[in-house]
Order: C-alpha cells, then sequence, then structure tokens
C-alpha cells in the first residue's frame, strides 16, 4: 500500500511538474513575442529619429541659406537706397506709415504726392488688417 501511495505522490508530481514546464514555456513563448515586438517597435523609433534628424538638418541648411540671402538683399536695397534719393523718401514713407502717420504727414515729410502718400497709407493699413 505504501508502494502504491508513494506511486501515486510520484505521479501526481510528475504531473505538476509537466504542467509546471508546460506553463513556464508558454510564458517565455508570450514574453519573447513581446520582445520581439518591442524591438521592432524600438527600431522604428530609432529609424524616425534620425529621419528626424535629417530633416532637421536639412531645415536649419535652408534657414541659413535664407538668412544669407535676406542679408545680402538688405545690403542690397541699402545700396540702392543710398543711389536713389526718390527710393529714400519711399522707405521712410513706408516706415512712418507703419509708425501712424497720416497722409499729409507723408506728403509734407516725404515729399510725396498725395496719390503717392494715400497708396503708402493703404497700403500700410492692409498690412495690418
Amino acid at each position: 500500500m505504501d508502494n502504491l501511495w508513494l506511486m501515486v505522490a510520484a505521479a501526481a508530481l510528475a504531473v505538476i511538474a509537466i504542467l509546471a514546464v508546460l506553463v513556464l514555456q508558454r510564458t517565455t513563448a508570450r514574453q519573447a513575442m513581446i520582445l520581439r515586438t518591442l524591438q521592432n517597435d524600438m527600431r522604428a523609433l530609432c529609424n524616425a529619429a534620425v529621419g528626424m534628424g535629417e530633416r532637421v538638418n536639412q531645415m536649419e541648411r535652408r534657414l541659413r541659406q535664407l538668412s544669407e540671402r535676406q542679408e545680402a538683399l538688405g545690403l542690397r536695397q541699402d545700396q540702392l537706397n543710398q543711389e536713389d534719393p526718390e527710393a529714400r523718401s519711399y522707405n521712410q514713407a513706408i516706415k512712418l506709415a507703419h509708425k501712424g502717420a497720416s497722409v499729409d504727414d507723408l506728403i509734407e515729410v516725404c515729399g510725396l504726392s498725395r496719390g503717392e502718400a494715400e497708396l503708402v497709407a493703404m497700403m500700410h493699413r492692409l498690412g495690418k488688417e
């Protein structure tokens, strides 16, 4: 009888051990699948970060080019203003219009005709709206 109980106990332990191994295998397989998914997600995020970094570099280069071009255009505008007194009066009128000067002020200070002064003032109002 003792042998029978011993065999039953051994069989029960064997069944429990087999079940534990099966549960462990299933858990390991699930964890491996999760790990693969996380690795793929991490790869995708790294690729996206690299792509974004390249895009930022492109934008910085473009911004630098535009700044250099704007500076060159500003220098050219200054040269033109020095060469052409009429351009200076228009630029002065635009600056005054931005500060809220009236049409009469533009005529008096900048020497513009009424039509020119009204046009500058009107363009200033459109720009503000």
